[in-house]
């Protein structure tokens, strides 16, 4: 969850208004001196309340929210936070609420992990285009080690990796006819397959700049050779 900002019952409208603008914030948490948890106001419920009342404070915008304990499952909360845009997150002992996640949250985390996947993906789809038409069913099942090459049937059932098998060779690879460094392409290649490995292992750890910038790197090789969408 993202740190909690919350007000107390006391602010004005106002304030809290020109905080949420100044942040950047859908919703704020109300909590009193006491740490108690009252609820949150948000530009929805500002609305609402502007609509129910001539001239609302605080408190009529303060609506009841969803507070899940902090090592519930995001899966199953998921669903709750697009619905209701958020939930609250509350510490280990229950004590209090210290925490948010919203739907922004999710989608920024959503395309922060999905995003080497894309681009991994599109450098597979060139490759294979290329290698299809290009090789034999015959060539493309050399390429695979034997226990797989039962299942290879196009070159869609090659594996990234075994790219590097199959354009190796250079009377392959003049076959391809590309104009760029055979030994620089298989290199910038392999540090995209162990990218593509670390990634199906399903590492906690972000992709670093440098690992980033492979996978970019040879996407953008790729695009230049074969520039058909």
């Amino acid at each position: 969850p993202a740190k909690l900002i919350s007000i107390p019952p006391s602010s004005s409208l106002v304030y809290a208004k020109t905080l949420m603008l100044n942040r950047q914030y859908s919703q704020l948490a109300v909590i009193d001196q006491g740490n108690r948890f009252l609820g949150a106001v948000s530009w929805e419920s500002i609305g609402k309340a502007q609509i129910a009342t001539k001239d609302p404070c605080l408190a009529d915008t303060v609506a009841p929210a969803i507070v899940v304990d902090h090592d519930a499952l995001l899966l199953d909360q998921i669903a709750v936070i697009y619905a209701r845009g958020f939930v609250f997150v509350q510490n280990a002992d229950r004590s209090q609420v210290s925490g948010i996640v919203t739907a922004a949250d999710l989608t920024r985390q959503f395309g922060d992990l999905a995003r080497p996947f894309v681009l991994i993906e599109e450098a597979e789809n060139r490759l294979r285009r290329r290698a299809g038409e290009v090789f034999t069913l015959g060539e493309l099942r050399a390429a695979a080690p034997p226990s797989r090459r039962s299942r290879i049937n196009t070159a869609a059932d090659l594996t990234l990796g075994t790219y590097m098998y199959l354009l190796r060779p250079w009377e392959n690879w003049a076959r391809i006819q590309w104009n760029i460094d055979h030994e620089y392409f298989l290199e910038r290649l392999q540090e995209v397959v162990d990218v593509r490995n670390e990634l199906m292992h399903f590492t906690p750890d972000p992709l670093s700049k440098e690992q980033y910038s492979n996978v970019e790197g040879l996407l953008e090789i790729l695009r230049t050779v074969d520039p058909r969408d």
